[in-house]
C-alpha cells in the first residue's frame, strides 16, 4: 500500500510547514519559496504568488531553497532566501526578497541568473487571483503605455486571456478598499485556469503569443517584482495575541 502522502505528492517524505506572516491587517502564509492564501479578515485577496522555471515542454522544473531568513517584526516581515532550478539542461538560481509592512503593501522580487545555456518557455512570477472573490467583479488593468482598461474577471470561464499587456491589475475586495498587484521586469497577461481544472486566475510572465522555446544564454540576468498594495480606507492590523 502507498502512503497518502506518495500518492498525493509523490513522496513520503515529510511536507514542508507553511509559516504564518503578517503584514499590517493582511495575514498570509510562507510556503517553500512562495507566498499562498492572502487574506484580508476572511476575504481572499491573493491565492498564490511563485516563481516558475519552465522547459520546452511546460515541465516546472522545482526549486532547492537555501539560507532561508525570516523576520517578524509586530505586523511587519522580511523573508531572504536563495532559490536554484536544475533538471537536465537547466540551471538557474535567484535571490529572493520578500518584505511585508504594517500597511499592507507586500513585494516580492527575484533577481536571477543562468549558470548554464538552456532553453525555456517561461522564467518569473506567477500570481494566482481567487475566483470565488474575482468571479464577475470589476477590476481595473493599466497596460504598459500607462493606459487604464475597465474590465471584469469572467464569471463563466474564459477560453482566451482575459486580460493582455498588463503592468498592474486592481479589484475591490471592500468598500472603500481596493487591492493593487503590479508587475515589473517582464511584460505580463492573464489566463483563466479553470480550463484545466485549476480553481483560479493565474497572471504570468512572458506573452504566450511570442516564440518559444528561447535560449537563456549562461549568465543571462532575470530580475522581477510583484508589489501588492492596498489603496483606501486601510483597516488597522488585529491585535497580536500574548503568547
Amino acid at each position: 500500500m502507498l502512503s497518502p502522502n506518495v500518492v498525493r505528492y509523490g513522496a513520503d517524505e515529510p511536507l514542508p510547514q507553511p509559516a504564518p506572516l503578517q503584514a499590517g491587517p493582511l495575514s498570509l502564509l510562507w510556503d517553500d519559496g512562495g507566498l499562498r492564501y492572502i487574506r484580508l479578515g476572511e476575504h481572499e485577496v491573493i491565492r498564490r504568488i511563485y516563481v516558475a522555471v519552465r522547459d520546452p515542454a511546460w515541465n516546472t522544473i522545482p526549486a532547492t531553497l537555501a539560507n532561508v531568513q525570516i523576520t517578524h517584526e509586530a505586523a511587519s516581515f522580511t523573508v531572504e532566501f536563495d532559490a536554484e532550478h536544475r533538471q537536465g539542461p537547466v540551471d538557474f538560481a535567484w535571490h529572493g526578497t520578500i518584505a511585508g509592512s504594517a500597511d499592507g503593501t507586500i513585494t516580492f522580487s527575484m533577481d536571477g541568473q543562468a549558470r548554464a545555456t538552456f532553453l525555456r518557455n517561461r522564467i518569473g512570477f506567477c500570481v494566482l487571483h481567487p475566483p470565488r472573490e474575482c468571479a464577475g467583479q470589476p477590476c481595473a488593468v493599466e497596460h504598459s503605455d500607462g493606459t487604464i482598461e475597465q474590465g471584469v474577471f469572467p464569471r463563466l470561464i474564459a477560453p482566451h486571456q482575459p486580460f493582455i499587456d498588463m503592468r498592474a491589475i486592481s479589484h475591490d475586495i471592500q468598500p472603500g478598499l481596493s487591492a493593487e498587484a503590479r508587475f515589473a521586469g517582464d511584460i505580463f497577461e492573464m489566463e483563466d485556469q479553470r480550463n484545466w481544472i485549476d480553481d483560479s486566475y493565474k497572471t504570468y510572465c512572458t506573452p504566450l503569443a511570442l516564440p518559444k522555446p528561447v535560449e537563456v544564454p549562461a549568465g543571462a540576468v532575470v530580475w522581477q517584482s510583484v508589489t501588492l498594495t492596498l489603496r483606501g480606507a486601510i483597516p488597522a492590523a488585529p491585535a497580536l495575541r500574548a503568547e
